[in-house]
């Protein structure tokens, strides 16, 4: 069975969920900061949704495209909460 980078993200490897960050924080970053217009805001946002993508890595299909989607998809989670 060949290992995927969602594989080794699922399973908690450091340096794939660093290259997952390098791949999508900017694309997190532009859309954060399209929902909270703060440039600051934005950039606690990628923090809270990369962190919140760790917790949550087990959740991350094994298969698939892009974890884009998934990403963004924290991250107008967190925009919500940090709203709250």
């Amino acid at each position: 069975m060949e290992t995927t980078p969602r594989t080794l993200i699922r399973q908690g490897d450091p340096t794939a969920f660093a290259e997952l960050f390098d791949a999508h924080a900017r694309s997190v970053y532009n859309h954060a900061y399209r929902l909270t217009g703060d440039w600051s805001v934005a950039e606690d946002v990628v923090s809270l949704t990369f962190l919140e993508a760790w917790r949550l890595r087990t959740r991350l299909d094994a298969d698939g495209g892009s974890p884009r989607p998934w990403l963004l998809g924290i991250a107008t989670n967190t925009v919500r909460n940090t709203r709250r």
